[in-house]
């Protein structure tokens, strides 16, 4: 199964607002798992992106300064140079458009079916963006290949 980082958080928030019981409820949540432990990751791997580029004080603390965004105060990363500060978000987009790739094993096959016919045969309505997302993930589901000999199978 592979998606790309950046369909994760938006997957996992799809997923989670399902109203679903029983075992179609416990593989989600093994599934949710799985895209956590990615964003969590993710989130590490870009902090260490922020702490190569950012600019640093004399104790090498990442200096920030407070701006005011939306009428919310928000502490933002200073960069030493503007090369930085774009070479550090072209490396947090290259991170986000890497695949995120869930090995379709026999052991993970149950809940990633399960996943499937929950996606597939949503009975929700969609309009907009959330019409895009949902096809996106569909197709994600659509394209396991263990799924596909499973099926074939039958």
């Amino acid at each position: 199964m592979i998606m790309k980082n950046y369909e994760i958080g938006e997957l996992q928030s799809f997923l989670f607002n399902l109203i679903l019981k029983g075992k179609e409820s416990r593989m989600r949540t093994r599934f949710i798992h799985l895209l956590s432990n990615q964003l969590e990751l993710l989130q590490q791997e870009r902090q260490q992106l922020i702490n190569d580029y950012a600019a640093k004080d004399e104790e090498g603390n990442i200096v920030t300064e407070t701006k005011t965004i939306n009428d919310k105060e928000e502490a933002l990363v200073v960069f030493p140079s503007k090369t930085a500060e774009k070479e550090a978000q072209t490396q947090i987009m290259l991170m986000m458009n890497e695949d995120f790739i869930i090995e379709e094993t026999t052991e993970k096959m149950d809940m990633l079916q399960t996943l499937q016919k929950i996606i597939l045969n949503c009975d929700l309505e969609f309009t907009g963006h959330k019409a895009a997302l949902y096809d996106r993930f569909c197709e994600i589901f659509e394209d396991i290949p263990l799924l596909k000999y499973s099926e074939a199978a039958q």
